[in-house]
C-alpha cells in the first residue's frame, strides 16, 4: 500500500488546537483541522471509535498532508496494542512506543523497545540503551537491526491535549545509530503519570518519522 492511505480522514479533528513545541507537528495538526475525508472509514475503525477507544492524531513528517487518526483496537496480555486508522493502516504499540507498522510501505515487522521504555519511565539523564528493529521486506530474509542509543532529557514542556487539558511533560531525545543508519526519536513524557502523550518516532529511512499526539476528550 502506498501513502495514498494517508488521504483525508472522515473524522473531523477538533481536539488539538493547541500549539506543539515541534513546529512540524503543529503544522500537521493545523492542517488536520481544515480537512475532512473523502474515504469511508472501515467498520473496525468505526466500532473502536464509537466505543470510546483511546486515539492518536498522527502525521508523517516528510510528506505534505500525510495525516490520519488511530484508535486502539486490541490489547494482549503482554500489553501490546493494535491501533488502526480509518484508511486501513495499523500500528503495533506498547505504552506509546511503536513496535510494528503495516500499510505504510517499508514497514517495521517487529521492534524490541523494552530498554527504551524502561529508561523513559525512569526519567534518567543520558541513559545508554539498545533498540532492535526488524524491517518487513519482500524477501525471505529477516534482518534484525541493532542500534545503540542515548536518551537525553531536553526540557520541561507543556503539551495541550485538548481545549481543557495540558499535560506537564519532560521531552526526551533518543538518538540511535549503528554502522549504517542514524535516527532520532522524540518523546514527551507526562511528569505525573510517566505516560508518553506525544512523540515523533522513526519508522524507516524511506518512510521517515511518524508524529503522534494522544487525543483527550
Amino acid at each position: 500500500m502506498t501513502l495514498r492511505s494517508f488521504s483525508y480522514v472522515l473524522v473531523t479533528l477538533t481536539l488539538l488546537a493547541g500549539c506543539s513545541s515541534d513546529p512540524n507537528q503543529t503544522a500537521l495538526i493545523e492542517q488536520a483541522f481544515s480537512k475532512t475525508a473523502v474515504l469511508e472509514p472501515g467498520t473496525a475503525f468505526l466500532t473502536a471509535r464509537n466505543s470510546g477507544a483511546p486515539a492518536y492524531v498522527a502525521g508523517l513528517q516528510n510528506k505534505e498532508n500525510a495525516y490520519t487518526l488511530f484508535v486502539r483496537q486490541t490489547v494482549n496480555t503482554k500489553g501490546e496494542e493494535t491501533w488502526i486508522s480509518p484508511d486501513h493502516l495499523s500500528l503495533g504499540m506498547k505504552d506509546g512506543i511503536i513496535i510494528a507498522t503495516r500499510g505504510f510501505g517499508n514497514d517495521v515487522y517487529a521492534a524490541d523497545i523494552d530498554s527504551t521504555l524502561h529508561a523513559l519511565k525512569a526519567g534518567g539523564e543520558n541513559i545508554i540503551t539498545e533498540h532492535f528493529i526488524t524491517p518487513l521486506s519482500g524477501s525471505s530474509q529477516v534482518e534484525r537491526l541493532a542500534f545503540r542509543c542515548q536518551i537525553t532529557h531536553q526540557s520541561r514542556e507543556p503539551v495541550p491535549l485538548s481545549s481543557s487539558y495540558t499535560a506537564d511533560t519532560d521531552l526526551f531525545y533518543e538518538t540511535c545509530r549503528n554502522g549504517q543508519v542514524k535516527f532520532q526519536n522524540w518523546f514527551w513524557v507526562e511528569r505525573e503519570t510517566r505516560k508518553i502523550v506525544q512523540s515523533r518516532q522513526w519508522i524507516s529511512e524511506e518512510t521517515g518519522e511518524l508524529a503522534l499526539r494522544l487525543v483527550v476528550e
